[in-house]
């Protein structure tokens, strides 16, 4: 999926442009809009953007100061300039930029406008797959520096170093480019689905390739290493390149760029590697002597996301108060459970049940028979569970296999003195139960899904938002890209098609039923300019809004 925002002054002609690429749903294309160039820089702070399409002439800032702009925040980015004039000289800038591709005449048409923009996409595309093959293809450090360097990063999150342990001296010894004096954000990736690759050499292979390609795309501003912590995740330490963060507002242009980097990090990882991956990303930069602590709540709020197996995309708060003191053999204890957990229901929504009895097996030899210690630690734990199962109870819809009351009391209500292994029994009772009945093969439809009623609930309530698919993904915690082709697979239409189809249903109920005046009812559906709203309602019923009311009235 590629993301495309529309720029001018102009409503009518945004308007206008996003509803052509909007329709023509081949071309996998997010599309934002701006009216303002303060409303583009605000996409631009926030999001990845993968291509521009903007006005040149614009108030307070035009289309070349934008250009600017887009050089430093996205690189990668691609620009397509209209104007209504043919001036040379606004020609003769445009082109010597970078990212640049080309500039345009709006009496040229849509199809030369829709042309230039798909081979501005294309030239993305290009970028992307050259990068990917330069990660393949490149000499790296011998394999010894490599395992030295992977062993002291996890030294690090095992706390064997702690701050004050850790020395400048370790990294420049092993040519690690980190600055220990300087703050650093902590990624975790966690692969969703290994696609064909079933082998372990395959897979330590592939592990390889996902760190080398976080480490390519995210080279640009920052330092950045990443190392495996278990088989399925693995870990990135990001600290901004010295060259590039002189300012401390600076962290929080960096953070964009990260978040949004780390969604064409996903796409790539699909789009090349053929495998699905999630991503979690602090909030805020830490110290050395606090990654440890980090990734365990990134971690943890993967697993409290959406279902195992969605391809997640998450910037996750980091709140000191929140980190319980706790021994290190403890939280190890605690990780490695959440961890296992993780992979259980990922085997269990994928139907491998060697996979899934393996992880259970692993997980119950984490603890003794009493289970955890701490008895917050073994709430904690429960509870995950009881989340997760019952989620999947509902989305393969196994309501009525529960034998009994008692069931459903044991995940609803339990409490730090329930029997530890009478709650893992129980649990283990309902995973033979879903692989005994092949409950996973079921089509998941309607809004028996979790997600999906989330995901109506937010459309319904925020019609006069902006709804645009990065703005949806960004509530439920998924990749856009991802979210669209879930989306689209289990309702056979698009979320751009439903909200359309919905904000049909909502004009014809306010002109029929309400004395609002027409360009009320507009800005009540997210239309910012009244005659988008005309033609698009003329457009889909074949009558005014006006037409329709008296029609309406008629009828009564």
């Amino acid at each position: 999926m590629f993301r495309l925002l529309i720029v001018d002054d102009e409503a009518h002609i945004v308007d206008g442009l996003y509803e052509y690429f909007i329709k023509e749903n081949r071309y996998d294309l997010d599309v934002l809009k701006a009216y303002t160039t303060s409303e583009a820089m605000d996409w631009l702070d926030e999001v990845k953007v993968d291509v521009v399409l903007s006005d040149v002439c614009m108030p307070i800032m035009n289309g070349l100061e934008l250009v600017k702009e887009i050089e430093t925040k996205w690189s990668r980015c691609k620009v397509v300039l209209l104007t209504g004039h043919n001036e040379f000289e606004y020609a003769h800038q445009a082109i010597r930029s970078p990212v640049v591709v080309d500039y345009l005449l709006k009496t040229e048409g849509m199809d030369r406008i829709k042309e230039t923009v798909l081979r501005a996409i294309q030239l993305v595309r290009d970028e992307l797959e050259i990068s990917h093959q330069r990660v393949l293809l490149k000499e790296k450090m011998p394999k010894v520096i490599i395992g030295l360097q992977n062993q002291l990063l996890k030294d690090i999150l095992n706390s064997s170093y702690g701050s004050a342990r850790l020395e400048q001296a370790a990294f420049d010894a092993l040519q690690m480019p980190f600055r220990m004096e300087k703050p650093i954000l902590l990624a975790a990736i966690t692969i969703e689905d290994w696609g064909k690759y079933e082998g372990d050499e395959d897979r330590r292979l592939m592990m390889y390739g996902i760190g080398n390609i976080a480490e390519e795309l995210l080279g640009e501003k920052a330092v950045i290493r990443c190392t495996d912590i278990d088989h399925t995740s693995l870990v990135c330490f990001i600290q901004a390149a010295d060259w590039y963060v002189s300012m401390k507002e600076n962290e929080h242009h960096l953070l964009r760029f990260i978040h949004g980097t780390l969604e064409t990090f996903q796409e790539a990882c699909r789009e090349y590697l053929n495998i699905s991956v999630s991503v979690a990303l602090s909030d805020s930069f830490v110290n050395w002597g606090r990654a440890s602590k980090t990734l365990s709540r990134i971690q943890l709020a993967l697993l409290q996301g959406p279902s195992a197996g969605m391809e997640k995309w998450m910037l996750v708060p980091l709140n000191n108060q929140e980190y319980s003191e706790m021994t290190d053999k403890e939280r190890d204890y605690k990780k490695e459970a959440m961890q296992r957990i993780q992979m259980i229901f990922q085997a269990l929504m994928q139907g491998d049940r060697l996979e899934a009895d393996r992880h259970f097996k692993d997980f119950c030899g984490v603890y003794s028979e009493e289970g955890p210690e701490d008895p917050f630690d073994k709430m904690q734990i429960l509870h995950v569970i009881s989340s997760q199962l019952l989620m999947t109870i509902d989305t393969l819809d196994l309501k009525e296999h529960a034998e009994s009351r008692e069931d459903w009391l044991l995940f609803l209500r339990f409490d730090a003195q329930i029997a530890w292994m009478k709650a893992l029994n129980r649990f283990q009772r309902w995973m033979n139960l879903i692989f005994e009945r092949g409950f996973w093969e079921s089509k998941l439809a309607g809004d028996e899904l979790p997600m999906l009623a989330n995901i109506h609930h937010y459309i319904h309530t925020h019609l006069e938002d902006d709804l645009s698919l990065t703005r949806i993904a960004e509530k439920v915690a998924l990749n856009p890209s991802y979210l669209s082709r879930w989306y689209k697979k289990h309702t056979g239409e698009s979320i751009s098609d439903y909200i359309i189809r919905l904000k049909i249903v909502k004009a014809k109920e306010l002109l029929s039923l309400s004395s609002m005046k027409i360009h009320d009812i507009s800005s009540k559906l997210g239309f910012a300019d009244p005659h988008y709203f005309f033609r698009f309602f003329k457009k889909t019923m074949k009558c005014t809004p006006t037409e329709y009311r008296e029609l309406m009235s008629v009828k009564k």
